[in-house]
């Protein structure tokens, strides 16, 4: 039996003794994938996969192996982990109300011991392992097709881990029918990607981030900002790139007044039933501090997208 996990109630008060801990102590919580299983396992039903590089994987608490799932693949940013990823991101709770399996990889730890993923090289990107996460990733997905039925696969990913996720739309990963990418980007030259096929795509990014800029950077090591990026993806599927809709403004950050966030939806045209939207956070930075909405809100998102 896993360990046992502590209840998902204490995690902001969790999060704020380990922002202590770390800034009096230098000491990070870097849980492996085995401790993330136990933390969860009070609320959630969890598989390890993957062999001598496991993952996490939470199922419901009342886990029905006859029915379909929502596979979605958490991608966490540099220099994190799988862990503060869900505790940032909030994911974890919907998995027993939203019939969500919720898959929890980590990215292997470069010479300054920080985790990253083998996904897009630009300028001031994280060393590269010369593993490939693609297929890794790819690995996982199948093995989680053992124990659960996978209707289709999502991928959330943010900041290297957004990066990773346009990553894996460009290679065609099987199943897989949507992205969600806050804080990241994708090849500067279109080409590499030039046989994805489309699926449905959520740029999130804030037009003060000073880490990944909003605007992108020129160059061969550059990066494509989040508007161009958005009307890319949006072209590949076909659609009216003059008939954007404007979408009410929303509320997704906790430290901005009002709604601050613009958005903007690409459907007109699309092929299948692909969508494009660019959420774009006015004054919002690299990790926006995200309110109780902002789970549900890219939830609903992938209920309208497919």
């Amino acid at each position: 039996m896993l360990a046992a996990s502590r209840p998902i109630m204490l995690a902001l008060p969790l999060i704020a003794l380990l922002a202590i801990i770390v800034l009096f102590f230098g000491i990070r919580d870097d849980p492996d994938a085995q401790k993330i299983a136990a933390r969860m396992s009070d609320t959630h039903t969890v598989r390890l996969i993957g062999g001598e590089r496991p993952a996490a994987l939470a199922l419901p608490r009342v886990f029905d192996p006859q029915r379909s799932y929502l596979l979605i693949l958490g991608l966490h940013g540099y220099d994190s982990n799988a862990w503060e990823y869900d505790q940032y991101l909030r994911l974890s709770p919907a998995v027993n109300t939203d019939d969500i399996a919720l898959l929890l990889p980590q990215g292997l730890k470069d010479s300054e011991g920080s985790r990253f993923w083998n996904g897009v090289p630009w300028r001031g990107a994280p060393q590269r392992s010369g593993v490939d996460d693609v297929a890794w990733l790819q690995s996982l997905i199948v093995e989680a097709g053992e124990i659960v039925q996978i209707e289709r696969v999502v991928a959330v990913g943010h900041s290297n881990g957004g990066f990773m996720a346009y990553r894996l739309a460009c290679e065609g990963v099987p199943n897989l029918s949507a992205i969600i990418s806050l804080a990241g980007s994708s090849f500067a030259d279109p080409q590499r990607c030039a046989e994805a096929a489309p699926v449905s795509v959520l740029q999130i990014h804030g037009d003060e981030d000073d880490l990944v800029l909003y605007e992108g950077e020129a160059g061969e090591d550059g990066y494509p900002g989040a508007a161009a990026l958005a009307r890319r993806w949006a072209e590949r599927a076909g659609c009216d790139l003059d008939a954007p809709a404007e979408l009410p403004p929303l509320d997704l950050d906790s430290d901005i007044d009002g709604a601050e966030t613009a958005a903007r939806r690409w459907s007109e045209g699309c092929d299948g039933d692909v969508v494009v939207e660019l959420w774009s956070i006015h004054g919002g930075g690299h990790a926006p501090d995200f309110s109780d909405a902002f789970a549900p809100r890219i939830l609903a998102w992938l209920d309208a997208a497919n």
